[in-house]
């Protein structure tokens, strides 16, 4: 046994591992409980973005678009594990502003599930085998510095070999410093990030299906923005995939009906 591993075990001894959520001991990071208490999205979504779309409403006919999608966007495709409420917001919020960074692999692993379902589906989405390459979302250096790790980039290289792409830290900068999107009302998110990315390498890019990756999907205004800088830099697609995704307005209720989404 190599010496790491019997590390490891003494330390599981010594500090048994814990849910980073509810901290109940569990060798999960996400134990079952907190796992099925979490809106992970079902199939009936957005065939592009992939948000969860209502029973009955003229969207969520088989193949029909969402509203936002309807209108247009920069991004190819998206699609998110499961809705920003319950455990999932939990952890996320434990993983980005309290270094739980023991979730990460659990968190990449389920991202990782979601993507390679998409591999020969009939529905648009994430063309995974012709993508080229994952790119994180890049924090703005001062504030990696103050996290002390990058959240995206982390989900990524937990992606790398499951997935079978590599890792581009070096295609997409973020130039400028922005107020962190949570505290932007969401009309003005968009104007909040235009100009604060800036592609790098563009003979790279050029031609390339590339995949974002981001911890949440809120409005959506940050990876636009990264695709359209990485499009008019010569990328012929851009997808994205997170770990949750804001609840959309119909699904008010989400946190009292735990199952109303989930399928995954």
């Amino acid at each position: 046994m190599r010496s790491r591993g019997l590390g490891s075990q003494l330390l599981d001894l010594l500090f048994p591992p814990r849910c980073q959520v509810c901290r109940s001991f569990s060798a999960d990071p996400l134990c079952e409980t907190c796992r099925g208490e979490s809106l992970f999205i079902a199939e009936r979504r957005c065939p592009c973005c992939g948000t969860p779309l209502r029973d009955r409403a003229p969207e969520s006919l088989p193949g029909a678009l969402c509203a936002d999608c309807r209108d247009g966007r920069w991004i190819s495709g998206a699609r998110s594990v499961g809705l920003h409420t319950g455990a999932l917001r939990t952890a996320m919020i434990a993983y980005k502003f309290h270094s739980r960074t023991r979730i990460a692999p659990t968190f990449a692993e389920m991202i990782g599930d979601v993507a390679r379902r998409e591999v020969g589906g009939a529905r648009p989405g994430l063309p995974l085998d012709r993508c080229r390459a994952l790119l994180p979302v890049p924090l703005h250096p001062k504030r990696r510095a103050w996290r002390g790790f990058d959240q995206a980039e982390m989900l990524c290289r937990g992606l790398a070999e499951p997935l079978g792409l590599p890792v581009w830290t070096d295609a997409l900068a973020r130039i400028r410093e922005t107020q962190p999107q949570t505290q932007v009302p969401g009309p003005l998110r968009r104007a909040n990030v235009r100009g604060a990315f800036e592609a790098r390498k563009p003979w790279r890019l050029k031609g390339a299906s590339l995949i974002l990756v981001d911890d949440v999907m809120t409005t959506g205004s940050t990876l636009e923005e990264c695709a359209r800088v990485l499009k008019y830099a010569g990328a012929a697609s851009v997808y994205a995939l997170t770990v949750t995704r804001a609840v959309p307005s119909w699904l008010v209720d989400a946190d009292a009906h735990p199952g109303g989404v989930a399928d995954a």
